[in-house]
């Protein structure tokens, strides 16, 4: 059963953490924390990382078997049904979210004439393609696209030194305000706290008892990443002026020239960009079907992929009016239910504690009366 390597997971969770927040939270990010940002996202990948390695030292127990069945001797038949529906809600909804994100994205620089919903299904078919192909299929690829990915990621930085202002390095530090720290990064953690999505396929991981080990270093290969951009962004624009771009990184690109021949490399980056949200759709979605398929007592789930991405399209369609309304709710109402979804897993772990407690007691007064 043990089907995916540590480097494959750990190559995806770089990619699943990078994808989303430097191309779409930096903006958000920039507007509620200004220069103190780059600070804001270490403790928000601190704590994201933290509540998955909780959930994984719990699940570590057990690591042949899959959280959805024996979850049911720790909470109960009924409850622990509708805990795995609140997951698999959760999945698919933030797969909408992410792929309503891509879809305006594309809609805003690239496709303005092409209506939204044509946008969305055609990824939703190629995604829905994605995880009927299997698990094992989305982490391959991911470990495909990941030295496309960060290779380009790599060069961009050394493309743009000509253009920035180093005077501003002094703003990231006497802007701090440790008063606003928790504020300012409460919004982030959850989005890196995503990654507790391992626990649903910890049979699949070989070597299982260094996932925490893989988490720790695509954690950091994603933070720096995500630093430098962050960094480079601030020192080109400027905070008060970033925090008015959407797209701050795509802003950035677009100051980099190569020679007369390509004066602008946004398209190239863009569409190497969105293979990575490619993935993090795929296997959100994947976790959807998963879930729903065990619950199902399905032997293949295979035939729930078309039905749910179909789903995922309609929430990324109807979920929210605009891109204004949909950063709100993330910085807002979403990030409330997804601290309950990504901390939910502990319960699992209290409850377990108190029953071993209660056992012991009773064996120990079984002892002491006989």
């Amino acid at each position: 059963m043990q089907r995916i390597s540590q480097v494959e997971l750990g190559l995806m969770l770089v990619l699943f953490n990078f994808s989303t927040a430097a191309g779409f939270l930096m903006g958000p990010l920039t507007g509620l924390a200004g220069y103190q940002g780059w600070l804001s996202v270490l403790i928000a990948h601190a704590g994201g990382l933290l509540i998955t390695c909780l959930s994984v030292w719990y699940t570590k127990k057990r690591p042949n078997e899959f959280i959805i069945h024996y979850g049911k001797e720790v909470l109960g038949k009924w409850l622990n049904l509708i805990m795995m529906v609140i997951y698999c809600f959760f999945f698919i909804h933030l797969a909408g979210i992410v792929l309503r994100q891509a879809t305006d994205f594309l809609v805003q620089i690239y496709l303005p004439s092409t209506p939204s919903w044509v946008i969305a299904s055609s990824f939703g078919l190629v995604i829905s393609i994605a995880v009927r192909s299997g698990i094992e299929a989305i982490f391959r690829c991911a470990a495909g696209f990941f030295f496309v990915i960060f290779s380009t990621a790599s060069i961009i930085p050394l493309l743009v030194g000509k253009e920035l202002n180093y005077e501003r390095t002094i703003a990231l530090i006497t802007s701090l305000s440790w008063r606003d720290m928790i504020q300012t990064s409460y919004p982030f953690v959850p989005w890196f706290g995503e990654m507790f999505l391992v626990i649903f396929i910890f049979p699949f991981l070989a070597k299982a008892e260094k996932t925490v080990r893989t988490l720790l270093w695509s954690s950091l290969i994603s933070t720096l990443f995500f630093e430098v951009y962050f960094l480079l962004c601030i020192l080109l624009f400027d905070a008060p002026l970033m925090a008015h771009f959407t797209y701050p990184i795509l802003e950035m690109l677009r100051f980099i020239r190569i020679g007369d021949f390509l004066e602008n490399l946004d398209p190239i980056v863009v569409a190497i960009w969105i293979a990575g949200l490619f993935i993090k759709i795929s296997i959100l979605l994947y976790m959807a079907v998963f879930i729903s398929s065990q619950l199902l007592k399905l032997k293949d789930s295979r035939p729930l992929s078309i039905s749910f991405g179909a789903i995922a399209v309609g929430m990324a369609m109807h979920s929210v009016k605009n891109l204004i309304e949909l950063n709100d709710f993330i910085l807002h109402s979403w990030a409330n239910f997804a601290y309950f979804v990504e901390c939910s897993p502990l319960v699992y772990w209290g409850i377990s504690i108190m029953k071993k407690y209660v056992q012991r007691s009773r064996t120990s007064q079984n002892v002491m009366e006989e």
